[in-house]
């Protein structure tokens, strides 16, 4: 990973860029939610001295496991963040701006285009709708149906919606579970 640590201390950073593919060994190293991946990343110092910034400009796909069937879900991702960095004493994380070190002199940028690239994605991961792995799936159904009380042989020949928790009939939205039915029941009589 060392390929990632920029030296604050060199002559002529300012208006320098750096220019990084992250594959598969990139985001084993790091570890973490993404699993594999083919970003490519530049760097551009855009002021130097004492304190710095740099842009970092992610583009590409990762893989991580989908939130509802757990399998494969490839994401197309594209981030553009900013990173102040200044030389003080020790190092510190003081919210927007990171300190490093005098003596050490480097940071290593590895860990701050993982996070851009993280926070680059959707708050929920899933696949299209009809596109999860199909045993699961039929798994998570099952497992719904015993939770609520019905047994396996008890549910309809519906197609089900394990988000929502309902099935669609011909016509009509017909309820999954048998205690929305009889919630359904006593707001009829109302």
């Amino acid at each position: 990973m060392d390929t990632y640590k920029i030296n604050l201390m060199s002559s002529g950073l300012g208006g320098k860029t750096f220019e990084y593919d992250l594959g598969d060994d990139f985001f084993t190293e790091i570890g973490g939610l993404i699993q594999r991946g083919n970003i490519h990343t530049t760097v551009s110092c855009l002021s130097a001295g004492v304190a710095f910034k740099f842009q970092i400009h992610s583009v590409g796909t990762i893989v991580v496991p989908c939130d509802r069937c757990l399998s494969d879900l490839e994401l197309r991702i594209e981030t553009m963040d900013e990173l102040n960095v200044k030389l003080g004493q020790e190092y510190a994380d003081e919210g927007d701006c990171v300190v490093v070190s005098e003596a050490e002199g480097f940071i290593d940028l590895a860990q701050f285009i993982y996070e851009f690239i993280a926070l680059g994605m959707p708050i929920s991961c899933c696949h299209e709708p009809g596109k999860c792995d199909e045993t699961m799936m039929q798994e998570l159904s099952r497992h719904q149906s015993t939770r609520s009380g019905v047994e396996d042989g008890e549910l309809e020949n519906s197609t089900q919606d394990v988000t929502s928790g309902i099935s669609e009939g011909e016509d009509s939205v017909e309820l999954a579970d048998v205690r929305w039915s009889a919630l359904q029941q006593l707001k009829d009589k109302l």
